[in-house]
């Protein structure tokens, strides 16, 4: 198979990643280091912090350009951009509007350009000083870096990033050979046209480019690839021939459901095309007529210059852009904290979303730090509604106030949050998802929760790395809806016992508890003799206590006055005093059963008497 023989590095089979949008810095152009990249890692002031140099801005509906070098130049790049966009939006429809227009700086001073670029990979690289300009995506903003060099130049450099970057903001989908078709189509607006020609044995047929996914090693920031080229000449070719599929996988490319939407093509007969094919120049589009410019001072575009830098990784030199005492300088120096400090910038932010109430980023960045604490939440969503109401147009602050609402027992109204967030900027659907899911969590609607953090994994990633991260979520997400969902079981089988409990008793109510037994009642008899001589009883009998007596709890003592004969036989019993009358008869007959060891006085038997003392109780 000819895609088999095909060099550029990318494969049939792998994951699937999307595009990450930025412009990684090509080490492989000019492998030397020049002078005044030294003198920019010694921290040397150069001419751009001088008091004569001039400022201008230029602004259009999409881009906001900040130059030193003059006027003009900056009209005439704005322009260009402008009229780029114009015919993009033309082939592929309209791309929604952004918060912030892509800022652009516009350098004079190679150093201070070269200062702006991102750090290298790996660090020991040396910068290329001949690029012509960056693509940075900061935390809130995106910027073009350039140097002054004609906008075709800078175009050239950057232009196919910048139309990944317009087209990710229309589709939430995002085939591999439409992502790479459509930014070089971007590049190539007002460019003569390509006349590469393409080795037989590097052709790829139009199934194969319509197939083939990014390898693990890709990097789109490499020279324009034979993927690339061939992928861009295939979309020239079905915008001639097929135009109105086109736009209708586009449009299917917008939805949730248009992951497996395949182009309406006959592979057949477009790579026939492909072979002969002769590109034609992609006119620009009309010139916009709302670009506007003036001069501004240096310190105007400072917090610019700051907010690019920390675009491309470079904290340390940004911080010296941040210095000054006005409103915005300390709001930017408050959000720069949470740049470099994280989480431990929470006090800095919360204190400046006090101060500046109206500042939108402000808000939108103290309200982006992830809590628990339920009094920030409390407070972040407020900052975040606030933020969306001065930010109507970013996504990400929408999706901020949907993950507060969330702690914050409000799911439902999150969930509105989020799917404005997806319609703003589909680019970051995937985060949104996740969201998504954790609303659904609260919610305990676990299906759609499910389905929500599927979706997550399977969208495009802004970085290749994070479909590791992505499955991680997934896996602890399914894992918690388990847990969940059989909590919830238990849950559900006790109430249903209870219920059927309590519909048994309506039924058939409980019949009251029989009375408790009467006590069970016990007899004791205890007794106890006086006398003036040793007694020894040889036998003793005790009267029956009466039940009846027992029963009704009746006790009490009775006295005897006994006589004993010389024999040791009772002769007399007597009742002397009774506290239980009911036994006196009883206790007498019994006690004239009793026998004694005879008495002995002087040798000689002789009778005695004794007192005798009965005990009836109960117990």
């Amino acid at each position: 198979m000819r895609g088999q023989k095909f060099r550029s590095p990318v494969q049939r089979q792998g994951t699937v990643d999307s595009h990450t949008g930025d412009l990684a810095y090509n080490p492989g152009m000019h492998p030397f280091r020049t002078f005044a990249c030294a003198l920019l890692f010694l921290g040397l002031p150069w001419s751009s912090q001088a008091q004569n140099v001039r400022w201008y801005e230029v602004s259009s509906d999409n881009f906001i350009l900040f130059t030193d070098t003059s006027e003009a130049k900056g009209r005439r790049l704005v322009t260009d951009l402008e009229q780029r966009l114009a015919s993009f939006q033309a082939a592929f429809g309209s791309v929604p509007k952004r918060q912030f227009p892509i800022e652009v700086l516009l350098y004079k001073n190679a150093v201070d350009f070269l200062e702006s670029a991102p750090p290298v990979v790996p660090p020991e690289m040396p910068i290329d000083e001949f690029n012509a300009a960056y693509v940075l995506k900061g935390p809130d903003r995106t910027f073009l870096v350039a140097r002054d060099r004609s906008p075709d130049d800078i175009a050239n450099e950057a232009g196919h990033t910048l139309g990944h970057l317009f087209l990710d903001r229309i589709i939430l989908w995002h085939p591999f050979w439409l992502e790479e078709a459509a930014a070089e189509y971007f590049r190539m607006v007002g460019r003569n046209p390509d006349t590469k020609r393409i080795e037989r044995e590097d052709r790829l047929s139009a199934g194969d480019i319509l197939e083939i996914v990014p390898s693990a090693t890709y990097r789109d920031s490499d020279p324009a690839s034979l993927f690339k080229i061939q992928a861009y000449r295939l979309l020239r070719i079905v915008m001639e021939d097929r135009a109105t599929e086109l736009r209708s996988y586009i449009n299917a490319m917008k939805l949730e459901s248009g992951r497996d939407t395949r182009l309406s093509l006959d592979a057949t007969r477009a790579t026939e095309r492909l072979s002969p094919f002769t590109d034609t120049r992609i006119p620009p589009g009309s010139v916009p007529a709302n670009i506007q410019s003036r001069e501004v001072l240096a310190a105007d575009v400072s917090l610019h210059r700051g907010d690019a830098l920390v675009a491309a990784r470079r904290n340390i030199p940004a911080s010296r852009w941040y210095e000054g005492n006005s409103n915005d300088a300390r709001a930017a120096r408050a959000i720069f904290g949470k740049m470099t400090s994280g989480g431990e910038a929470l006090p800095q932010l919360e204190r400046a979303a006090v101060e500046f109430p109206d500042h939108g980023l402000v808000q939108y960045h103290f309200g982006s730090i992830e809590t628990q604490d339920a009094r920030i939440v409390a407070k972040q969503i407020e900052a975040l509604e606030r933020a969306v109401k001065l930010l109507p147009w970013m996504g990400r602050a929408h999706a901020e106030l949907a993950r507060v609402l969330t702690i914050g027992f409000q799911a439902e109204e999150a969930l509105l949050s989020l799917d404005r967030a997806v319609a703003l900027e589909p680019e970051s659907a995937d985060r949104f998802y996740i969201l998504r899911a954790e609303s659904f969590m609260a919610l305990r609607r676990f299906d759609e929760a499910s389905k929500a953090a599927n979706l997550a994994l399977a969208l495009p990633h802004a970085v290749r790395a994070s479909t590791t991260t992505f499955n991680q979520k997934l896996v602890m997400l399914n894992e918690r809806i388990q847990e969940i969902q059989i909590a919830s079981e238990r849950l559900q089988v006790d109430q249903l016992r209870e219920s059927i409990a309590a519909e048994a008793t309506r039924r058939e109510p409980v019949r009251p508890p029989p009375p408790p037994p009467e006590p069970m009642r016990a007899g004791q008899i205890d007794y106890k003799y006086e006398a003036t001589n040793a007694v020894e009883i040889l036998k003793s009998v005790l009267p029956d206590y009466a039940d009846p007596l027992v029963k009704v709890g009746k006790t009490g003592k009775i006295t005897l006055q006994v006589n004993i004969g010389v024999d040791g036989v009772v002769s007399n019993a007597t009742v002397t005093d009774s506290q239980l009358p009911e036994m006196n008869a009883a206790t007498v007959a019994a006690v004239k059963k009793w026998t004694f060891k005879p008495l002995v006085r002087a040798g000689r038997p002789a009778a005695f008497n004794i007192k005798l003392i009965f005990q009836f109780s109960v117990n």
